[in-house]
């Protein structure tokens, strides 16, 4: 597919860059990863990891890497800038090509698989291949290696590394409860911030839930989260979009200014270890 990256981009950014789907799909493929303990505890680093001294910041740098990648697609010189750049904070510490094959599916399947499962269908048939191609060529371009030949062994492949690897660790839930208190600031009206865990529960499998120790979301609260991206769905062939919507730009700009790639992400803290 010639076209995917542009696919991609009008699919995830212009369609449904919405900032509160996109963070909600956001935290919970981070919360599948932080149930792998290996991923969990490069991250965690004994409480002193980014995640959980500043998640929020983390969290917009993160999907300000989506956005940069979507923008102009990983074989442009801007992609490859910001893939390289992935890759030099990646290089600070043990990643194992299993984890990092987890996070291409996560990305790559999430957005169908967390609204399908709410049961609501947002993208085509093309639009999911071209997710697909899309973050593959960012994996190929991170040097991630063994990645299945199609987005649907993918899937079989997914399922079966949560399955040997989806355990609880203190690690996972500590950044699991930083993620969620994040979901709230950043999504929530402050009245509604003491319903976090049990709106992103809502979103997660049973067995997610059960791995982080979150709460089992009230069935008012299943109801409300499921209604509200079936109005969402329902309305999205009717609705305006603006076509110059941004990752960039709702995640990083809007919020912390023009900033170089080198101030974007993990930063190596002078005189400590990875």
């Amino acid at each position: 597919m010639s076209d995917a990256d542009e696919i991609a981009r009008l699919s995830l950014v212009t369609l449904h860059g919405l900032s509160p789907l996109v963070y909600a799909l956001f935290t919970v493929a981070f919360l599948k990863q932080v149930a792998v303990p290996t991923m969990a505890r490069t991250l965690y680093r004994h409480g002193t990891g980014d995640i959980v001294r500043a998640t929020i910041l983390r969290n917009d740098d993160t999907i300000v890497f989506f956005g940069q990648l979507l923008d102009h697609g990983p074989g442009s010189p801007m992609g490859q800038e910001w893939i390289e750049r992935l890759n030099r904070i990646h290089a600070h510490f043990p990643l194992r090509n299993g984890d990092s094959l987890y996070t291409l599916a996560t990305l790559a399947l999430d957005p169908e698989s967390i609204t399908g499962a709410l049961g609501v269908s947002l993208f085509s048939p093309t639009e999911l291949e071209a997710h697909w191609q899309f973050w593959r060529s960012v994996a190929e371009r991170q040097h991630v290696t063994d990645i299945p030949a199609s987005r649907d062994e993918l899937r079989t492949w997914s399922a079966a590394y949560e399955q040997a690897e989806h355990i609880a660790s203190h690690d996972g839930r500590e950044i699991a409860a930083a993620l969620v208190t994040a979901f709230g600031e950043r999504c929530l009206p402050r009245v509604l911030r003491r319903w976090d865990g049990q709106v992103i529960a809502a979103l997660c499998p049973s067995r997610l839930r059960e791995v982080h120790g979150l709460p089992e979301p009230s069935a008012v609260v299943a109801i409300l989260t499921r209604a509200a991206l079936r109005a969402y769905a329902v309305t999205a062939g009717v609705r305006r979009v603006p076509a110059d919507r941004s990752l960039v730009r709702d995640f990083g700009t809007a919020r912390y200014g023009d900033r170089p790639v080198e101030d974007v992400g993990y930063q190596r803290r002078p005189g400590r270890g990875a």
